[in-house]
């Protein structure tokens, strides 16, 4: 059986799955139909661009079920000023109200973000969530003690070890919540995906409510202090890609951020 078959009856021959599949893997039979190439399958990335673009819904994926796939006209797409918008008044947020997060409330901002492109679809990014207050206290302290190992990063450090010792927590900010992504380091492209997912996470989280942060301590540190990492319990071979520190914000923001004027080159 093939991976894609076609209903001629359905089928109106307008070639627009041949034009969109990024693989090249249709062409036209003797009556001017797409056709897949089935020893070609092996290169299918599965994006499913074939299934979404077909108005007549003739086309069938093995691997895709048109069900999975609900209608993209089902709601409405938020106004161009809208997006803009969240995309200018998002800012990180470091202050925290001491309010825990609905389990429900994450997954549903997790499963937006795993609608994020990836390189040829390979969609690397597993998650971690971590709630528990006294293991992110002890991951913040893991992480000043590799600070306070490393002073030639420079002074700047350590005036975050000396917050800690007063008490504070400048490392993950009190947060009730980190989240970090990871992936495999045989993936070459495991940094950018995971990146682009987690950038996608946090913009969902703003337009939720939540707040954002960050943690480029953790990131630096779960590559070069070995402690942090192993604390993260994460399967073998995977690296971490990226990490936020998540929760209510305590403070309302009323200005945008400042940002420097776009720097461009045109050609």
């Amino acid at each position: 059986m093939s991976l894609v078959n076609i209903d001629h009856e359905l089928c109106n021959r307008d070639g627009k799955c041949m034009a969109v599949c990024p693989s090249a893997l249709f062409q036209k039979d003797s009556e001017g139909y797409p056709e897949f190439r089935q020893p070609d399958r092996e290169n299918c990335i599965g994006c499913g661009h074939c299934v979404a673009v077909c108005e007549t819904n003739a086309l069938r994926h093995e691997s895709l079920p048109v069900g999975n796939y609900p209608p993209i006209g089902s709601l409405p797409l938020p106004s161009a000023p809208e997006v803009v918008n969240l995309l200018k008044c998002r800012r990180s947020v470091r202050e925290f109200r001491n309010t825990e997060l609905p389990d429900a409330l994450l997954e549903e901002t997790i499963d937006a973000a795993r609608w994020a492109p990836s390189a040829v679809n390979q969609q690397p990014s597993h998650w971690l969530v971590i709630r528990d207050r006294e293991e992110l206290r002890r991951l913040a302290g893991l992480m000043v003690d590799g600070l306070r190992k490393a002073r030639h990063l420079g002074p700047v450090y350590s005036t975050f070890v000396e917050r800690w010792d007063r008490g504070e927590d400048p490392i993950l900010r009190n947060a009730p919540c980190l989240v970090v992504v990871h992936a495999s380091d045989q993936w070459a492209w495991s940094p950018v995906d995971c990146v682009i997912a987690l950038s996608q996470f946090e913009l969902a989280a703003r337009a939720k409510g939540l707040g954002c942060c960050w943690s480029g301590f953790l990131m630096k540190m779960a590559r070069e202090f070995p402690p942090v990492k192993e604390a993260l319990r994460l399967p073998e071979g995977h690296g971490v890609h990226g990490a936020l520190m998540v929760g209510w914000p305590r403070y309302a923001y009323h200005r945008f951020p400042p940002r420097a004027e776009a720097r461009i080159t045109w050609r």
